[in-house]
């Protein structure tokens, strides 16, 4: 470890580029994942990915604070809603378990916001077996880093390294225990704040993480093009969006309402987030829909029921595809063919619907047995009125949100935000988590 004094790095990047200097020798292109605790430290390990090739993602870990001491954390959450505290400081600030919740739900919701924004697979997608480089801008008291570390041993990380440019001799001394590999520049006993050690601290916007994320290592999805037949001989035109990291991935396959398509904007953006969340998205036109063949008329409940069928059926026979982690987003009308396609099926493992119009589906309701998430929009009252009796004959797991602002169609981009988190974390339960058994 190399000793530095204070204000030795120019900025973020500067000690990123020292940071790759140690690290030298010990991070491999072809089992090294790279994991940065946003936002500062995003703009540290741009330069550690670029130097070593190594995949960039983001440790979604975030401190827990109260309102009266903002800066002091208390805890942290990971993406898994497991959460650590120090005992001493929730004592010392007077918190009760209530004044802790309401921490743990406002900083859930933030990490929810961060993985629809940042569109980058998380740690966990890269694990289990792989190295770990875990990088902050700084340790004082390395809460948020204690829980990244906990959540990559929890996804089966091989070994885990923490780097930093500079941390508090507590923080040291934990993290020489707790992870297979400690490497900080500087490391001090009178350890003030992270940004005595920069002449340049300043803050990292969301937007700058978005670019650094999309770097030379740019991980975007790739659109594939799709062409199928249902069985009325028609062709119809999808497009998959896979992950550019190792399959097979877990799909959700959209159905779209009426008068929509694949080119639907809404769907297009929980696309990506799902995408960037390490699934597979398919997106295609219903019968007399976009691209696909035939005419409006004969795109009745039957035929797109049969058009979804053809895609289920199309994905399955994909190597980059997992047969039986497959969910379905239907979005108004598209509900309905959801739950009709998913009534008795062993091969849907979960379902969100989107201001759900489960018109001629009915009856089919109390045959699924998949988890199913209703997502309604609190401007959208007339749905919102049958989404609440749908949700009473789902004969799965089910539960139904109301999504502030929102209207039918989720125009509002807050209101989308909010229903896309929503989205992954419910696929990320239900085909991630916990895989059904196909009987």
């Amino acid at each position: 470890m190399r000793r530095y004094r204070p204000l030795t790095f120019d900025n973020r990047q500067a000690a990123g580029r020292a940071l790759a200097d140690e690290l030298t020798g010990s991070v491999h292109p072809a089992r090294s994942v790279l994991a940065a605790i946003p936002r500062g430290g995003v703009a540290v390990a741009r330069p550690i990915a670029d130097r070593f090739g190594v995949p960039l993602t983001v440790a979604y870990a975030r401190k827990l604070t109260s309102p009266q001491e903002p800066e002091l954390a208390f805890g942290a959450l990971d993406e898994d809603d497991q959460m650590i505290t120090d005992p001493f400081i929730v004592s010392a600030l007077g918190l009760g378990p209530d004044d802790v919740e309401k921490a743990r739900a406002r900083v859930r919701a933030e990490i929810q916001r961060r993985m629809v924004l940042y569109r980058v697979p998380p740690l966990g997608h890269y694990l289990p077996d792989r190295s770990v480089v875990l990088v902050d801008d700084g340790l004082a008291t390395g809460l948020t880093m204690r829980a990244a570390l906990a959540y990559a041993r929890r996804h089966g990380a091989r070994d885990i390294t923490v780097a930093v440019p500079c941390a508090s001799a507590q923080a040291a001394d934990r993290f020489r225990k707790d992870a297979d590999r400690f490497v900080s520049l500087f490391v001090d006993e009178a350890f003030g704040a992270v940004g005595a050690y920069y002449a340049d601290f300043s803050p990292v916007t969301d937007d700058e993480v978005v670019r650094l994320l999309s770097g030379p290592l740019d991980r975007a999805p790739s659109g594939l093009r799709l062409s199928f037949v249902n069985r009325k001989g028609l062709r119809l035109a999808g497009e998959l969006l896979v992950p550019a990291t190792r399959g097979p991935h877990p799909v959700v396959v959209f159905a779209h309402g009426a008068g929509s398509g694949k080119a639907s904007p809404r769907n297009r953006a929980v696309a990506r987030a799902l995408t960037a969340a390490g699934f597979a998205a398919c997106l295609f036109d219903f019968t007399g829909h976009g691209e696909s063949q035939g005419t409006p008329e004969e795109s009745t409940l039957e035929q797109q029921v049969d058009d979804l069928r053809a895609a289920l059926a199309l994905l399955a026979t994909l190597d980059d595809i997992a047969p039986r982690r497959i969910g379905i987003a239907g979005s108004s009308s598209g509900a309905a063919v959801a739950l009709r396609v998913a009534a008795g099926s062993a091969r849907v493992g979960a379902l969100v619907l989107r201001s759900a119009n489960p018109e001629g589906a009915e009856w089919a309701a109390r045959d699924v047995t998949a988890p199913t998430l209703l997502a309604v929009g609190e401007r959208d009252a007339p749905i919102r009125a049958v989404n609440e009796s749908l949700l009473e004959d789902l004969g799965g797991p089910k539960r139904l949100e109301v999504v502030p602002g929102a209207d039918h169609l989720f125009e509002d981009p807050e209101a989308l935000v909010r229903a896309t988190a929503l989205t992954v974390a419910w696929f990320k339960e239900h085909l991630v988590r916990t895989l059904r058994p196909v009987c």
